[in-house]
């Protein structure tokens, strides 16, 4: 088979099928995986991170990651539930690595928190409250970023893999090893704090264009 046709019939292969040729040597199945993740690899990666440099970075660390290691995925779980898996624990070692230096974030990360949080049953209210459709394209997108940010990192990890990246509850408690209930628990904090750092932002983008 020519190189182009192998590239195309590549194109029409799901993740799944791709990560398992990857583990049979196909080297150039992974070159698809690549292209079709990177980008919203790097944006959620730089959504935890807030930095250009150090999102780059980590976004190529996974994939090398997720090369070494393609003989270990198995097809119990979505293949981007799995790179995303790799990608946060990376964040997390590198986060505490910082911790462990003269203190930049403030992040508590792992298993167990937030436990007694999760005794109660969860309303979480629609996307559509999210206030994301107010403003032209380029300026939302810019506020969106900026308070995206400004979630405390608690919180956002969980929140941008479910807003941003759309992955299920139970994808993200597979990704992050929190229990489903806190998970949802995350998810409605960030919704919360979101919303209260939005609501600001979007007022004073109004009265600019007034």
């Amino acid at each position: 088979m020519s190189a182009r046709k192998r590239a195309a019939t590549d194109e029409g292969r799901s993740d799944e099928d791709l990560i398992q040729a990857v583990a049979r040597g196909e080297k150039a199945a992974f070159d698809v995986l690549v292209q079709r993740h990177k980008v919203r690899l790097y944006n959620y990666l730089l959504r935890l991170l807030r930095d250009p440099s150090d999102a780059e970075e980590v976004t190529q660390e996974t994939f090398v990651r997720a090369y070494v290691n393609a003989d270990k995925y198995r097809t119990v779980a979505k293949f981007s539930t799995w790179l995303y898996t790799i990608a946060t624990n990376l964040v997390r070692n590198r986060i505490r690595k910082l911790r462990a230096a003269p203190k930049i974030f403030s992040i508590s990360w792992g298993r167990g928190e937030d436990e007694e949080e999760e005794r109660g049953g969860i309303d979480l209210p629609d996307d559509g409250d999210l206030p994301d459709r107010v403003l032209e394209k380029g300026e939302v997108h810019r506020l969106v970023a900026q308070g995206i940010e400004r979630i405390p990192s608690k919180y956002r990890e969980a929140f941008v893999l479910r807003e941003v990246n759309h992955f299920t509850y139970e994808e993200i408690s597979a990704i992050t090893g929190l229990k489903l209930g806190t998970v949802r628990s995350r998810i409605n904090r960030g919704r919360g704090h979101f919303r209260q750092i939005m609501e600001p932002l979007v007022q004073r983008a109004l009265g600019d264009t007034e």
